[in-house]
């Protein structure tokens, strides 16, 4: 079984410098390492819990089946970082770098990732609920049966991600951009999408079960297979929606320019 290198654990803690580490399943623990250089090191099932990664690099670092929970690593940069598995609950990940990271199955609940760039991530699977996740950048993200429960997505731009068999029950979607987004059998209930921007979104057989739409913008929106049910779309912004019996709704086309 593959141990880590002594060695270079022992650079790393006297330097902060140790880019492709090999610290496969090292104790970090709590440790202090502030910008630490880690860039493509094996981290793999390291315990990395309440530990300072500050702004650390771990770009292209592998950190599958890590124990991040509690670590600070804020504005650290996690750019296409494998964090398959990796447990980052709790962890503040505030302004941090995940462009592009592969976290499949990650565990997040209660993370805070406010305006994380997190553009083409991989989070199938994942679990955020909870998160704050305010600002966010997730444009183009796969999400696919993601635990978004609860989760504060506020102002996130999750345009062109693909968010089907997603759960953002209760979540808070406020002045979010969903646009050209895919929420096919994704479950929106009692979600606050006031503001929302769906415009060319997939939403079929989408649950948005008590969901507030209240001015959200659906142009070119589908409802006909959309769940429905006491949700309130007051002051919703129409164009080209086709509702839930079917009729096509234009209310709204003359606003197309001032909306975008």
């Amino acid at each position: 079984m593959k141990h880590h290198d002594s060695e270079h654990l022992r650079q790393l803690l006297e330097t902060k410098v140790c880019p492709k580490g090999e610290l496969f399943g090292v104790d970090l623990s709590k440790a202090n390492l502030p910008k630490a250089v880690l860039y493509s090191s094996d981290l793999r099932e390291a315990k990395l819990s309440k530990a300072n990664l500050a702004k650390a690099d771990l770009q292209e670092a592998n950190l599958i089946g890590a124990d991040l929970h509690g670590a600070d690593l804020n504005g650290a940069n996690l750019h296409q970082a494998n964090l398959a598995q990796a447990d980052l609950s709790g962890t503040l990940l505030f302004f941090a770098d995940l462009h592009e990271a592969n976290a499949p199955e990650a565990i997040l609940k209660n993370a805070d990732l406010t305006e994380v760039d997190l553009l083409h991530a991989n989070l199938e699977g994942a679990d955020l609920s909870g998160a704050k996740l305010s600002g966010a950048k997730l444009r183009g993200a796969n999400l696919v049966g993601a635990d978004l429960t609860n989760a504060d997505l506020g102002e996130a731009n999750l345009s062109e991600a693909n968010l089907s068999e997603a759960d953002l029950s209760g979540a808070d979607l406020r002045e979010a951009d969903l646009s050209k987004a895919v929420l096919s059998q994704a479950k929106l209930v009692g979600a606050n999408l006031h503001r929302i921007r769906l415009q060319g979104a997939d939403l079929t057989n989408a649950d948005l079960t008590d969901a507030d739409l209240t001015d959200a913008n659906l142009y070119g929106i589908d409802l006909r297979e959309a769940i429905t049910e006491n949700t309130l779309f007051e002051k919703a912004k129409l164009c080209n929606t086709i509702l839930h019996d079917g009729k096509v709704e234009y209310r709204d086309c003359k606003e197309d320019t001032a909306a975008e």
